[in-house]
């Protein structure tokens, strides 16, 4: 009895590592030339999306959907595994100095040290991982425009074939040119209109007492947009919607306050001539071979890699990904 009890928790013992030899530690959701990718790698990936995307295009836990969701983080996650031992490779790193220099950005971007902190906890997010992904997005910053060097110039004649191949893309709606002036009261309202009214200066009352800081400093201005689908909340959009060029609106309360709104400009709808759209086209062009590039470049170092999925995380489309069962099975 006691020599069986022996053998028994002898093998017991040697289980974890007999899995780990055919398998992947239970921790882990893939693996790439044998860095390890864990659960909680896919639950910070998944949090991440949360905090940029909020529940937009989030599908609800234990459905076919957010399987498949995660499968989409996990391959993702095998791909800059893959992009930072290629960094390596290219010899391109992140110093601390230019971590430093943007969390410094950052500092002064959110209105000082604790602002910053507050933006942080807000996002579950600690100064480390918040550090860490900036070295992330550093290195990538450095990685893409290495392997897309070599991309050829988008000539005028090949933006020209793409204008007259695609005309609908460049047909431009109505487009108001907008400033406003945001309070916190009704009596506040009253006394900005009251002032524009005697004849001041939009922008010079905009930049003296409006509480937007995004337009506050540029006179009040919120620049070009569209008469429909603005981004604008409703009510704001309405009363701009209502006002001719030249007018200015009176108070317009929405849940930021109240507004004073001027409409500038109007651009009645039309098609963008060729010349307008040439450099932004030109560039868009240019991207999006470079990503084409960068995408065949990762397809093709991919296979280079040894990568292995628990079964629950395989991509459905794999042909470089190993199959193999987690260790708890």
């Amino acid at each position: 009895m006691f020599k069986r009890l022996l053998i028994a928790t002898f093998i017991l013992a040697l289980l974890p590592v007999w899995a780990g030899c055919g398998g992947l530690p239970q921790s882990a959701v893939a693996e790439v030339n044998g860095k390890v990718i864990t659960r909680e790698d896919l639950d910070k990936a998944t949090q991440e999306y949360k905090q940029q995307f909020g529940d937009q295009g989030m599908p609800a836990e234990g459905t076919e959907a957010y399987k498949d969701f995660q499968k989409e983080l996990v391959s993702r996650l095998v791909d800059e595994q893959i992009l930072w031992m290629e960094a390596e490779k290219m010899d391109l790193n992140v110093t601390d100095q230019e971590i430093e220099d943007q969390i410094n950005t950052a500092t002064n971007q959110a209105g000082g040290e604790e602002q910053l902190q507050k933006t942080l906890d807000d996002n579950n997010m600690t100064m480390e991982s918040f550090k860490e992904s900036i070295r992330k997005s550093l290195l990538f910053q450095k990685i893409y425009p290495e392997v897309t060097k070599d991309a050829p110039e988008i000539t005028d004649e090949e933006a020209r074939a793409y204008y007259d191949a695609n005309p609908d893309q460049f047909q431009q709606p109505e487009m108001r040119k907008v400033s406003h002036i945001l309070v916190a009261t009704p009596e506040e309202a009253q006394a900005v209109k009251a002032r524009l009214d005697a004849g001041e200066d939009f922008a010079t009352v905009a930049k003296e007492v409006s509480t937007d800081p995004g337009s506050k400093d540029k006179g009040g201005s919120l620049g070009e947009v569209p008469s429909e689908n603005s981004g604008f909340v409703p009510e704001f959009e309405q009363a701009m919607d209502q006002l001719q060029a030249g007018e200015t609106s009176d108070p317009v309360q929405t849940q930021f306050g109240f507004h004073i709104i001027r409409v500038e400009s109007i651009t009645p709808p039309g098609v963008q001539s060729f010349e307008e759209v040439l450099d932004d086209l030109k560039m868009g062009l240019m991207l999006e071979a470079q990503r084409k590039i960068f995408d065949a470049w990762l397809e093709d170092v991919r296979g280079n890699y040894d990568i292995t999925y628990a079964d629950e995380f395989k991509p459905d489309d794999s042909t470089t990904a190993t199959q193999t069962p987690t260790a708890a099975e």
